[in-house]
């Protein structure tokens, strides 16, 4: 299957720079976040504050890469010589922008919710709530799995591209 992508137009030094460095966050993000869901309050205390503060980069990094998005030209979506794979390519796309976002709104309410704040604060461990108590904590577990199901899309996307296609899409990102 042969098909004439121009990879030369690339996406914007702002969108490249934000893809990877969010890239590499979230890739940080999910396993230590798996890791601290069996730790007591007391043995995450730290790694929850190193964990909220690299999600709320990827918010913030997320709030400018839509901004970019919108507001800059980007290259035209892949074809992939299959309707199907195109639709399914532009959706996980756009999901990414969704979960990101949900999941940063998310991660915060349950800072709020869990007392995590108020414990930082206060350096004290007893005010964070158990997690079965921080209702917004299940919403960010549930979509933070289904973003690295995603993630592994894309990932298994690019890879089947190139082997398919011969093309190097990851020129456009780089």
């Amino acid at each position: 299957m042969k098909t004439n992508n121009n990879l030369e137009i690339k996406y914007s030094k702002g969108t490249i720079v934000i893809h990877w460095i969010s890239s590499i966050l979230i890739l940080l993000l999910f396993p230590m976040g798996k890791y601290m869901s069996d730790l007591d309050p007391v043995d995450k205390f730290s790694l929850i504050k190193i964990h909220a503060i690299l999600g709320f980069i990827v918010f913030i990094a997320t709030i400018i890469r839509s901004i970019i998005f919108f507001k800059y030209k980007r290259p035209e979506d892949l074809k992939t010589g299959s309707k199907l794979n195109d639709r399914l390519t532009i959706w996980i796309h756009n999901s990414f922008y969704f979960l990101l976002l949900i999941i940063s709104l998310s991660g915060i309410a349950s800072m709020i919710n869990g007392g995590y704040i108020d414990a930082f604060k206060q350096n004290s461990v007893e005010l964070i709530k158990s997690p079965e108590m921080i209702l917004p904590l299940k919403s960010h577990d549930l979509f933070a799995t289904i973003m690295m199901i995603l993630l592994i899309l894309h990932v298994i996307g690019v890879i089947k591209h190139y082997i398919l296609t011969k093309e190097n899409t990851l020129k456009r990102i780089s």
